[in-house]
């Protein structure tokens, strides 16, 4: 006979599936009330506004840093922090606090994504993730510098996208330094011109973010060109039948 205490506990092959659904909910819940709701607040806008607390010594870096980068981990515009740092530090000093700040921010997103969603891609997708899995995983760096460097595209989904897939951190943290480096640098020089009414820095920022944008999709044509040529290379190393 089977005792009353034990049968009223719940399989673990029962409850396992809730909780593989429930990660993946619970993950893209949260991302999308924090950047809903960040926006609607209006002390962590302010924070980055506030030029006279930003620049209160070691203090004001530490709230910069803290506040851009829970900005950047939900999605939201990094170019808003970035002007603020700009703004508020000039552009040296300014580049290297978003970029700091835009890199946890990021690496944040990838550490959530990893945990509430790479078990339910690999269960519900099958076949075409392990073929995106593949795709990234071969050269991690190189993708998702790419990725980085184009004009277009969300942050967020970058983010989800590393988090899902196998790459590592570290790869995908240096590509991230330096894909997103030249927006960080128009960014900052729009704020620094602001301050200081320096025309080059405006025509270098909008250098700068062309070249960006010409570099980006330049390396995602030769991604795409080395794609086929390894296809046709695949084939042709497959024995006749």
């Amino acid at each position: 006979m089977v005792p009353a205490g034990r049968m009223e506990q719940t399989p673990p092959s029962a409850a396992r599936p809730v909780f593989r659904f429930l990660r993946p909910a619970l993950m893209l819940a949260f991302l999308v009330a924090g950047a809903v709701l960040l926006r609607a607040v209006p002390g962590l806008r302010h924070v980055l506004e506030s030029t006279a607390l930003l620049r209160d010594g070691v203090w004001g870096r530490v709230v910069f840093l803290a506040g851009a980068s829970v900005w950047c981990a939900f999605g939201l515009p990094r170019q808003v922090a970035g002007f603020a740092a700009g703004l508020a530090y000039g552009a040296l000093e300014g580049t290297v606090l978003i970029t700091v700040a835009s890199t946890a921010g990021c690496v944040a997103g990838f550490f959530w994504a990893r945990w509430g969603g790479r078990h339910w891609a690999q269960a519900r997708l099958g076949a075409r993730f392990a073929r995106l899995d593949a795709m990234l995983s071969r050269q991690p760096f190189l993708s998702i510098l790419t990725l980085r460097l184009l004009p277009v595209g969300s942050a967020l989904l970058l983010n989800l996208l590393g988090g899902v897939s196998g790459i590592g951190v570290v790869p995908f943290a240096a590509a991230t330094v330096l894909g997103g480096l030249p927006q960080n640098v128009v960014a900052v020089l729009l704020g620094a011109g602001v301050r200081v009414d320096a025309v080059w820095q405006f025509v270098l920022g909008g250098g700068l973010f062309v070249a960006s944008g010409v570099l980006g999709v330049w390396l995602l044509r030769r991604a795409q060109v080395g794609r086929i040529v390894q296809q046709d290379t695949d084939r042709a190393d497959q024995p006749d039948t």
